[in-house]
């Protein structure tokens, strides 16, 4: 794949990432709270199961691409970006996910799942707006 097309598969994986994390941080996990606390535990591991499906693959998108990237032109910020915001995932989002689907939707886990939302929503449009800089230069 020549350069100029990965730089601009990048610019759309990753604002489609931008996208979908800025409408989970304002949709989605504030609407957790209104949740029923019967049935809850069963709608969240649909919730997750099925959100899988949609950021599962712009996940590995980011992460061949940026790797590639990189490998190609020595420029590491990107592929650095998508390695924080996946140990922020695994460290701090899928723990908080964890809680919620043991304690409901009055946990103080919601709070936390939703700070740690936050940041990763800052990197993957920061991650965006750079794939866009770069695709555009």
């Amino acid at each position: 794949m020549a350069l100029p097309w990965l730089k601009l598969a990048l610019a759309c994986v990753d604002s489609a990432m931008a996208g979908v994390a800025w409408l989970i941080l304002f949709c989605t996990y504030p609407d957790f709270a209104r949740w029923r606390a019967e049935g809850f535990a069963a709608a969240h591991e649909a919730y997750t199961r099925r959100v899988g499906w949609v950021v599962g693959p712009l996940l590995l998108a980011q992460m061949a691409g940026h790797g590639l990237s990189a490998w190609l032109t020595g420029g590491f910020l990107g592929v650095s970006l998508v390695f924080v915001a996946w140990g922020l995932t695994g460290l701090w989002s899928v723990p908080c996910h964890r809680q919620l689907q043991q304690q409901g939707p009055t946990s103080p886990a919601l709070a936390s799942l939703l700070r740690s939302h936050a940041w990763r929503t800052a990197i993957w449009s920061a991650l965006a707006v750079y794939s866009v800089w770069r695709a555009a230069g």
